[in-house]
Order: structure tokens, then C-alpha cells, then sequence
């Protein structure tokens, strides 16, 4: 249902403020429209309901006149011989005047005292926010102390995210870190221009050091490794870019390093991988195969590339896989390509096959499909854990190899790295810059994070291996590091670094927490003061305006030497580099005597030749600063909008009078909605931001300031080190995952007299259960929703309802053959106000208005004829069949012996409903069925398919209904039957059929497919429940759907009409209730979910562990349910009461579908509360924190 218009009909939706641009509606120029002259003075009608419809019988005559009307004044608009009333005269510049200015800035609102003591969020003169810190600044990871047992992130500074990765991935290596430190000769700060002793002091960095994170200070070890690696290290490709820096930055320290004549043996031994090429081929003229060895390839890296999604990373390699040699010049029988031949000259092609000759220690793998920058492939790759190379090596020398580390490539455009890195002690973490987390391979409901096994792959293809620990999956891993598994890193003697080297790291160290410490209390002792110096005290006293996020980021800066981004200088800049009147909420006041000080202080804002060749001001007073042209944009927008709110008005009350002159004649969704026309072209026209319009627009300015102050303030800050933005965000949202299951836990009510579906999935499946699930107060009010009305005896819909939105001015009058649509509602207006309108819409006119021959189309109206003569049809119909179409009064086996009754097959029946119903809802174009096909009854021998004799009433209805002779001559009348099948019941009940049952196997051949095919679903909801112990679960006597039976399919839960469970809040569900000590009272859990039959019970199990903190390990599970006779492994036998079905570990791996689990069916668990205590340790189960785990 569209929105009401008169929400865009207002200046302050349209993200104007009330207080700042009221004055506007004062101006002469928002004169109020007069009224048309041509408007009759006739008494006024009511105005139709804008559902009602013209009715083409009635009214064929009005039509045709408001044709001919309509004819002749488009010939009139396109001679344009009507005009229309002039405009409002336009707000120009020379009409802005400083008190205008004043108000739209926020300004005319002077504090009492001055300096303004308050913390106002929205006051241009108050600083009081910056001056006493009112923010509350989260403390950086390079400022916090180091977890016991972590791993010390890096500090991310002028785009060196990948010098983070490559660091954190090598120093995690035990035989490259002894190497490292098996270097003596390190004498201080000259030794710091080499890369051995620069990542020496480095790793010593990372070993001793006091806080989470290692801060990229000026003089430190790590600022001298990023310079290097940068200049030097990176100085060797001219051609590099960021997205192959990490590769490079790998390959070439590796070259520097074996470049080193003391780590070469033992590097190259470490990281080489030599490559013999065996070419194979074939002679033409003497057929014989030839066989050779090529020159051998020696490099450190192997380079794989995929192609295909999901594809395995053995698959990948692309240096290891056999190419072809197309049109090679060879040699038969020469010593150089081969033994033996007929010594001719040929061109064949050979195949070429590399084989491993020389195996690494570490295996480094790149992904080159990341750097095609024409495609971009984001494809998911599959990688193992155990990397398995022996098919490759020469001589099938075994070559298994372990998972080290794997660096990701965020994004598609967004250059960032981050890595998963396995440690010495075998523990997996995600180092992101600064940010280190250990790695959990725990299911997630979306997309997993930063910090999952599976980082960087779609919701869906990461559930395929959520269950397969070996393996792992992305679409980002841009670096593998492979270690071989028969080289033991942890019993490998770790070799200490030299003294001297320790020495003086741990001597930088304490410099560098004594210097940080005094230098940032004396930047803010001296930006304090100066930012007290720059408060107004005097209103009298000329001041300026600045932006307020450059003054924060300025204030909140660690640097002595703020240099802002041009970013900040523009944020509050319209297009004529002055201070927007749209962004007011984001300037401060300063006192205009002292702003020299702001840039000439030390501690001051420096601008930089290149920002200062841009001509961005750093403050600007209001009479220089204060855009007058964008103000007389603003307020002429507004003048703008209450015009067309008026004319809109207008037209409205102009619709509902008698008029004597010439008319328009224009749609009923165009009169309410062509304010929105208007509004489009007008800010189409004059340029107008929309997306600055929709920021000012929120309903708390104050929280859009401050959310904006803290993003552009972080930028400031942390400008020596840029944040990166995750790409796989932006890739999130550019895709529809679907999963295939949905937790619909909020579809199951907390009360039982309240029905709904709160929760709105994504799923279309889903969403099918979902309504399947909603109770009667919700069906009523849906019927409420859409009401109809009768119109000639017909009921049709409420034209409100799912009408689509408005493109073009009297749209909903043209059909789709370009002419009037006949069953269109419509009004009539005078021809001044129609020639406003459609000049206020500018080009967003229906062109078809304007033909010769715009009337009424006579397909349309034939259609519509058509329509309610199938209507009509429909509504006999029912009246003549009205107990078959409720299906009441059927025939009964016991009060209706003898009669002759006929069997209809339950499509029909099916169809024939829907198409009456269409009819009731005006919609039906003509009959949708022609024949009563009754072949679904009858099987291939033309005997009826199901043992009727031996069905209940209720049964039948499943398949059939039967009707009385004279409800069959009917439906014989209107819909030819293919079969007749007709039948009577006899004394014992039984229905005896012509034809009769089928005796050659085709009743038990449907039976034993009907009872399968309940085992095999998609999305179908399942109950689990919890219970105190198995004697809480009900008991029943267990009665099979044998592939020969004929009993349905019913609840394993109990006999009657199913209770839908009742749910507890997740924060307090589970088997301990609220925090606190271990009770029997406390709320039992129920929850539903969809599942497929191909789930396995684990999932049920971590659905079990998401909705109660309940581990899996400590889950015992029941099944109580008639599908579960006969199944291997569970004691359940055909007519016993047997208690229910315990699981054991053997069944977790077995889907639903084996464990004959059906839709609907309840899982019954129980918490082991001994376990919890004693996993708990203290008998204690804090519920929230295993909710924050799972």
C-alpha cells in the first residue's frame, strides 16, 4: 500500500528543520493559490471513494464526453494555446539578508554565558563538548595490555596491512625464526638497514611486548621495517601494486634474505621449490613416444588459480598442473628430445607434466586469480588443512603438508589484508592490524566473521562445510602457507635472539612508553589551551565558522603536527566552497581575532601546499562563509512544496464540483499522487542533494552529528594510520544468500491465544511455511486488509491494496495498448488547474494523452465484458453448488446407505474452488478448467488407485469427494468428465465402486511412494522440547504407515489436534533458567526451526546449543513418533507402547530422512546436569556468556 501523500507534502520531510526555516512560510511570495476562476459556484457533491469504480454500462456516455474533452485539450496543450497561472515569484540572493542567515545557521540562538559551559550538542557556540572531554574515547589495543597467552597485533600505518600479514604469518614459522636469530653482528641503530636484523629486533618486538598491539611510533624497530620494506624491499618492482604488494613483499624479503651468504643454505633449503619438467610426445612418421626432461624451475612461490567455484586447491595449482605445447619443432631420435626415432624434423605438440624434485619445508601458495584486475574473480576456493602433494613429486617421495597461516584479500575494490595464523601451541587467530581474536569454527546464521575458519565466504557455501573440520572455504584467500607435516615444529629447539638485540628493543621499548606519555600530555595541555583562546565570549566580538568535524579530529589528534585530509576541509562545504546551509548541525563559532593562532601554533592545523592549491578555507566568516545561493535554493524548494500543497488541495476540492466549462479528465491515483511527479522533476531540475535531504531529514539531528563526528573525528585522528573497510561487507550486500534453513522460533507463539509470524524471512520456502503457520486472527485481518465491494453485483478488491507506484501523470488511465483503460476511476478538474499540474510534472506525462484517438480500447472493455460474464458464471455456480463448494452435507456411510453417490477427484475440486473464488474477487478473465479430469483417481488399468472400501471418511476427503447425483449433473453439464466413478455404500459401510479397486499391485505401489515421499522435504517445520527426563515425553502406542496401509500421516507428539509450543527468550532459555543456581522449576524450552530431510542430527543439536547455551555434548535426545518403526538401530516395533527412542553418538551423522523424522515431528532433549556443573566448575551455568560463544 503506497504511503500517504501527505507525508512528502511537508518542508521538514523533505529534511528542512522546523526552527531554523519556519520564516520561509512568512515570505510574500507563499501566497496562498486563489482558487480556479472557471470553478463553478454549483453546490458541492461528496467526493467518490477513491476505490469505487465507473462502472462502463452506466456510464458509457460520461466517458465519451470526457474522451472528446480530453482529445480536444491535448490538442489545446500541444498548440499551446492554454496557459497556465503563473508561477510564485522566485526567492532570489539579493532577498537573503543576515538575519535569514542567522536563523538558517543556528545562530540567532545566543547562550546566556559565553563561553557556553553546557555540553550542547547542537549549539554553534558552545565548545564545551571538545574542551572537557564529554566523548568517551575507547582506548586503542596499542594502549591496552597484552592478553596472557596472545599474540601482539600490528598497528596499521600509511597502508601497510600487508607488511602486518606477511609479519605475523613468517614470525609464527619455528625454522625461519631460528634462522633469523642464528645471525650474530646486530651493533644498535646502524645495524637497523638490514632486513636480518631489522626483523630480529622485530620478532624480540613481538615477544616482549607489554601491550596488545605494537604501535607504529616515529624511531621505533616497527616504523624502521615499514619504511624499509616500503623503499627497499619494495623498490625492486617498478610495476607493483597494493593488491600484489603481501606476494611481493613475501618473494622479495625471501630473495633478500638468501641473498645473505650466512641464512642462504639454510633459507634455501627452507623455502625453494624446484620444479623438473617431463615432456612427453609423439612422432608422426615413425609412431614412436618420446619421453625427456626439461630444464628445471627453481622459485619460492607456486602460484595457483580458480577457475571454478568451490573448486579444491590441489585442482588450483597451476604450476603443478600438465600443459600443452602446441607446434614444437622437434627432432626424432635426437639425444636432446629423446632416444631412438627416424632422425626427421616434425612439429607435434608435447605435453608437458612439472614434478616436484625438490620439496620445501614451506610451501607458499598465491593466488593469482585475485590479481586478473579485468575480471576480479571472487570464486570460492576449498583448501585443506593437510595439503597432499605426493601425485606431484618425481619419484612419488611423500609430500604431505599442514596449514600454517592463510592471508585474505578484502574486497573487491578495497585494498586490505588480514590473516589467520596457527601458532606454536596450535592455536588458530585472526590478526586484523591491531585486532587479534582467536579463530572458532562455531556455525553462524549469516555470512561468517572476520574470525571464522571460513572468513570471507557466502553464507550458504560455508554451511556445506561446517561439518567437515579438514576442510576450509573462501573466496578471499589470497596467500597459503603450507609447512610439511613430517618436519615436527614443536618439539624444534627454539634459538634465542642475541643479547644485544634484546637489549636494545627492550631499551626502545621503555623510550617509547616514556616519550608517548609526556609528549601526548603536552599536545593536549597546549591544544586545550588554544581551543580556550578561540571560544566567543562576546557576541559583539566578530567571530567565524569552522567545521566541526575538523576542529574535533584537530582536538582529538596524538600528532604535534595535524595535517587534516582534504576530506574533512569539504565535509561541510557545498559546491560553491562555502558552509552548506543543509549541514548547520555540523559548525562551530570561533572568536575571529584569535583563528591566526589555530594555524600558526605548532599544535596548530597545518594545511600543505597541495591542500592549499585547492582553495579550501579553513574558516570563513558568515558574511563570506554563509552561502546565500544554496539558502535561495533551499527556499525556494520550500516555497516550492507548500505550492504544490496548496494546488494539491485544490485540485482535490476542485473534483468534487459541478462544472459548466471545459474539464480535464484525470485518474484517481493521479490526483492524490502527482504531488510526487512534481517533486521529482523539481529536484531533478534544480540539482537539488537528495542524499543530504534524507540526513537532515532524521528525526534526531543531534545523533546524526554526533555518529558523524566520530567517523570523519576517527579519520582525523588515526591519519597516519588509515582504517580499512572490510570489503566482503560491501560483497554481502551485493548477494541473496538463502539458507537452507531458517530458525522460525518467533513463528511459534509465547501465548497460545496469540498467533502470528514475527519473524520475516529472506527464504520464498520459508516464507510459504511461515503463512502455513498463522493463526485465524491473522487470516481475519488480512480479509479486513482487503476488503471488497460489490459493483454490479460483483465484488472487486479495494483498488488501495498492492497498487503500484505512480511513474507518469494519468498512467492508471492508459492500458496497455495506449488507450483508456475502461474500468479506470476518474475525476474532472477545470482546465487551469489541470494546465498547473502538468506543467509542475514537467516531462512526467503519459505521452499517450495526447493522440487523436485516446478513448476508451476496446480489447480492454471486450476483456472486461469477458470478466463479468465468467464472474457471473462463477457466482451461479457456487449458488447452485453451494454445499460442494463447503463441502458440508457430504454422503455419510451410515445415514446414506444405498445412494448412489459419484467420486470427484480433489484437483478438480481444488481448481474449481480457486476459480470461484477469483470470480467472487472479480479477477476471473474465463473458466480455468474445461474438463473434470478424474485420471488421478484411476490407475494405468482403469481401476480406481485407492482401497476405498477400507477408508474413513476423513480419509477419502484426501483424495476425493463424492457428490450427490444431482451436484454431478450439474458439474457434467459445465465440465465434461474424463472418467465417471460411481459408487454407493452398503450396509457395512463399505463403498463399493464402479470400477472397482485395482488388485494388480497398484494400490500398494501409491501407498509405498505416498509414505516415502513424507520422509523427503525442504524447509518444513520440526519441534524440539525440552524435558526434565524420559518419563515427561508422552507415550502411545506406536502404529505404522506401512507401505500398505492407509492411515495418514499423523503428530508423534500426541493423537489430538497439535498445541504449538510455546518459546522461552533466549536470554533466559536453557536448562538453568536465569542466572543463578540449578532448578527443576524453571521454564522448559520449545522452539521450531525449518530443516530439510537431508539435516543430520548435529544440526538439530547446534540449533538445540543457539536457543539454550545447552553444548551438544551435553544434549541427550529422544524420538517418540509411528515413522520410526523399523528403523536399524532404534527399538521401536508396530504396536508396542515402548518408551521412546534414546540417540546415541552413532545417529548425530544420520539425516532426518533416515531416521524417518517428518514434518511437524517434536525432538525431545534433556540437559546432563551433572556435566554442566561440572563444566560450569562452580555448579553455576552463566547462560548469557554461552549465548555470546554460540
Amino acid at each position: 500500500m503506497k504511503d500517504k501523500i501527505s507525508n512528502d507534502l511537508s518542508y521538514i520531510k523533505a529534511g528542512y528543520q522546523s526552527d531554523k526555516w519556519k520564516w520561509v512560510l512568512s515570505l510574500p511570495q507563499n501566497s496562498v493559490l486563489p482558487a480556479a476562476s472557471d470553478v463553478g459556484s454549483a453546490a458541492s457533491v461528496p467526493l467518490p471513494s477513491d476505490t469505487s469504480l465507473s462502472s462502463t454500462a452506466e456510464k458509457q456516455d460520461e466517458q465519451e464526453s470526457s474522451t472528446n474533452e480530453a482529445c480536444s485539450y491535448s490538442e489545446d496543450m500541444q498548440k499551446s494555446d492554454i496557459k497556465s497561472s503563473s508561477p510564485s515569484k522566485q526567492f532570489t540572493i539579493e532577498e537573503v539578508t543576515r538575519e535569514n542567515l542567522l536563523k538558517v545557521y543556528g545562530l540567532d540562538k545566543v547562550p546566556k554565558v559565553l563561553p557556553c559551559p553546557k555540553k550542547c550538542h547542537n549549539n554553534p557556540w558552545c565548545l564545551a563538548e571538545l574542551l572537557n572531554g564529554s566523548r568517551k574515547e575507547k582506548a586503542r589495543p596499542t594502549d591496552q595490555p597484552r592478553v596472557a597467552g596472545q599474540p601482539v597485533g600490528l598497528q596499521n600505518t600509511a597502508n601497510t596491512c600487508w607488511i602486518n600479514s606477511a609479519v605475523q604469518a613468517l614470525y609464527q614459522l619455528p625454522r625461519f625464526r631460528n634462522a633469523i636469530n642464528n645471525v650474530d653482528g646486530f651493533i644498535g641503530e646502524e645495524s637497523l638497514s638490514s632486513m636480518v636484523y631489522l626483523l630480529q629486533a622485530m620478532f624480540v618486538d613481538m615477544d616482549t611486548h607489554a601491550n596488545r598491539a605494537i604501535a607504529c611510533s616515529p624511531g621505533s624497530v616497527f616504523e624502521r621495517l615499514a619504511l624499509f620494506a616500503t623503499q627497499e624491499i619494495m623498490g625492486k618492482d617498478a610495476d607493483h601494486e597494493v593488491l600484489k604488494c603481501v606476494s611481493e613483499f613475501l618473494e622479495n624479503t625471501i630473495d633478500t634474505l638468501i641473498a645473505d651468504p650466512r641464512l642462504e643454505p639454510e633459507l634455501s633449503q627452507l623455502f625453494s621449490v624446484s620444479l623438473m619438467r617431463i615432456a612427453r610426445w609423439h612422432c608422426p612418421n615413425c609412431e614412436t613416444d618420446h619421453e625427456s626432461q626439461l630444464s628445471p624451475a627453481t622459485s619460492y612461490t607456486v602460484a595457483a588459480y580458480v577457475s571454478a567455484e568451490e573448486c579444491p586447491l590441489d585442482q588450483c595449482l597451476v604450476d603443478l598442473q600438465s600443459g600443452t605445447q602446441t607446434g614444437v619443432s622437434l627432432v626424432c631420435g635426437s639425444d636432446s628430445h629423446g632416444q631412438g626415432g627416424c632422425g626427421a624434423q616434425v612439429k607435434v605438440d608435447r605435453i608437458v607434466t612439472p614434478k616436484i624434485q625438490t620439496l620445501p619445508t614451506v610451501l607458499v601458495i598465491r593466488n593469482n586469480s585475485l590479481m586478473d584486475r579485468d575480471l576480479k574473480r571472487r570464486l570460492h576456493v576449498v583448501f585443506p588443512e593437510t595439503l597432499d602433494l605426493t601425485s606431484h613429486t618425481l619419484n612419488h617421495v611423500p609430500a604431505t603438508y599442514t596449514l600454517s597461516s592463510v592471508i585474505f584479500h578484502h574486497g573487491r575494490w578495497v585494498k586490505h589484508f588480514s590473516a589467520h595464523v596457527k601458532t606454536i601451541e596450535k592455536k588458530w587467530f585472526n590478526f586484523n592490524d591491531e585486532q587479534v581474536s582467536e579463530v572458532t569454527s562455531r556455525p553462524t546464521s549469516g555470512n561468517p566473521p572476520e574470525n571464522h575458519r571460513n572468513y570471507f565466504s557466502a553464507a550458504n557455501v560455508a554451511n556445506k562445510y561446517k561439518h567437515r573440520p579438514g576442510l576450509r572455504v573462501s573466496r578471499g584467500a589470497f596467500i597459503w602457507v603450507y609447512v610439511r607435516a613430517n618436519v615436527n615444529e614443536v618439539d624444534l629447539p627454539i634459538v634465542p635472539p642475541p643479547e644485544t638485540v634484546v637489549e636494545y628493543v627492550l631499551c626502545k621499548q621503555e623510550e617509547s612508553v616514556t616519550v608517548n606519555h609526556q609528549l601526548q600530555a603536552k599536545i593536549k595541555k597546549e591544544r586545550k589551551e588554544l581551543l580556550t583562546k578561540l571560544c566567543v565570549t562576546d557576541t559583539s566580538e566578530d567571530f567565524c565558522l569552522i567545521s566541526e568535524p575538523l576542529l574535533s579530529a584537530w582536538y582529538n589528534c596524538d600528532e604535534i603536527k595535524y595535517v587534516p585530509q582534504p576530506s574533512l576541509l569539504t565535509y561541510s562545504l557545498c559546491e560553491h566552497k562555502l558552509f552548506s546551509p543543509r549541514k548547520v548541525h555540523m559548525l562551530k563559532c570561533l572568536r575571529a581575532e584569535n583563528v591566526s593562532l589555530l594555524s600558526s601554533e605548532p599544535c596548530g592545523i597545518h594545511l600543505p601546499e597541495s591542500i592549499n592549491k585547492l582553495n579550501l578555507p579553513l574558516t570563513l566568516s558568515v558574511e563570506n562563509g554563509c552561502c546565500k545561493e544554496c539558502t535561495a535554493k533551499a527556499v525556494n524548494h520550500i516555497l516550492f512544496i507548500e505550492r504544490v500543497k496548496n494546488l494539491h488541495k485544490e485540485a482535490k476540492r476542485d473534483a468534487r464540483r459541478e462544472h459548466e466549462g471545459a474539464t480535464q479528465t484525470i485518474g484517481s491515483e493521479t490526483l492524490e499522487y502527482w504531488p510526487r511527479l512534481a517533486l521529482s522533476a523539481y529536484v531533478k531540475d534544480n540539482g537539488l542533494d537528495t542524499e543530504e535531504e534524507e540526513l537532515e531529514g532524521c528525526g534526531d539531528s543531534s545523533k546524526v552529528k554526533s555518529d558523524e563526528s566520530d567517523k570523519v573525528e576517527g579519520e582525523g585522528s588515526k591519519l597516519s594510520r588509515p582504517q580499512h573497510v572490510n570489503g566482503d561487507h560491501c560483497e554481502e550486500k551485493m548477494e541473496t544468500v538463502t539458507s537452507s534453513s531458517c530458525d522460525i522460533t518467533s513463528c511459534v507463539p509465547e501465548n497460545d491465544n496469540v498467533n502470528g509470524c514475527d519473524n520475516q524471512t529472506k527464504d520464498t520456502n520459508a516464507g510459504k511455511v511461515c503463512d502455513s503457520v498463522v493463526g485465524k486472527e491473522d487470516k481475519n485481518s488480512s480479509k479486513e486488509a482487503g476488503e471488497t465491494k460489490d459493483v454490479d453485483g460483483i465484488k472487486v478488491k479495494d483498488s488501495k491494496e498492492l497498487t503500484k507506484e505512480l511513474l507518469l501523470f494519468n498512467e492508471d488511465l492508459v492500458c496497455q495498448h495506449n488507450l483508456q483503460t475502461p474500468n479506470a476511476t476518474m475525476y474532472k478538474i477545470s482546465m487551469s488547474i489541470a494546465a498547473e499540474i502538468m506543467e509542475l510534472c514537467g516531462s512526467s506525462i503519459h505521452p499517450a494523452i495526447y493522440q487523436e484517438d485516446f478513448s476508451s480500447c476496446p480489447e480492454c472493455l471486450a476483456q472486461l465484458e469477458e470478466s463479468k460474464r465468467a464472474c457471473g458464471s462463477g457466482l451461479q455456480q457456487k449458488k447452485q453448488l453451494a454445499n460442494l463448494f463447503k463441502e458440508v452435507k457430504r454422503p455419510h456411510p451410515v445415514r446414506d446407505l444405498g445412494k448412489k453417490v459419484f467420486l470427484v477427484s480433489r484437483d478438480f475440486i481444488s481448481d474449481w474452488k480457486s476459480y470461484i473464488r477469483s470470480c467472487e474477487r472479480g479477477e476471473a478473465q474465463s473458466p480455468a478448467i474445461n474438463t473434470l479430469d478424474n485420471s488421478p483417481l484411476l490407475c494405468p488399468h482403469d481401476s480406481l488407485l485407492f482401497p476405498v472400501h477400507g477408508m474413513q471418511p476423513h480419509e477419502l476427503t484426501e483424495y476425493m469427494v463424492l457428490a450427490w447425483e444431482d451436484e454431478w449433473e450439474v458439474l457434467k453439464q459445465l465440465y465434461p468428465p474424463s472418467h465417471t466413478i460411481e459408487g454407493a455404500f452398503q450396509d457395512s459401510g463399505i463403498l463399493l465402486t464402479t470400477p472397482g479397486v485395482c488388485e494388480a499391485g497398484c494400490v500398494e505401489d501409491r501407498a509405498a511412494q505416498d509414505y516415502e515421499d513424507q520422509f523427503t522435504y525442504e524447509c518444513e517445520v520440526i519441534h524440539v522440547r525440552q524435558v526434565n527426563s524420559v518419563n515427561d515425553i508422552p507415550r502411545r502406542v506406536v502404529q505404522s504407515r506401512t507401505p500398505s496401509g492407509t492411515s495418514t500421516a499423523v503428530n508423534n507428539e500426541t493423537l489430538g489436534p497439535r498445541k504449538k509450543p510455546r518459546l522461552a527468550s533466549k536470554g533466559n532459555a536453557g536448562a538453568g533458567g536465569e542466572r543463578g543456581s540449578l532448578s527443576t522449576s524453571h521454564r522448559l524450552v520449545r522452539a521450531s526451526k525449518y530443516f530439510s530431510s537431508t539435516d543430520t542430527i548435529r544440526e538439530v543439536q547446534n540449533f538445540i546449543a543457539e536457543r539454550t547455551g545447552i553444548w551438544p555434548m551435553l544434549q541427550t535426545l529422544w524420538l517418540n513418533g509411528e515413522g520410526q518403526v523399523g528403523v536399524p538401530g532404534l527399538s521401536i516395533k508396530d504396536g508396542d507402547e515402548a518408551a521412546p527412542t534414546q540417540l546415541t553418538d552413532d545417529h548425530r551423522a544420520l539425516t532426518l530422512n533416515s531416521l524417518r523424522v517428518r514434518p511437524g515431528d517434536t525432538i525431545y532433549f534433556r540437559a546432563a546436569v551433572e556435566d554442566m556443573e561440572l563444566a560450569a566448575g562452580d555448579g553455576v551455568v552463566e547462560f548469557n556468556e554461552m549465548d555470546e560463544d554460540w
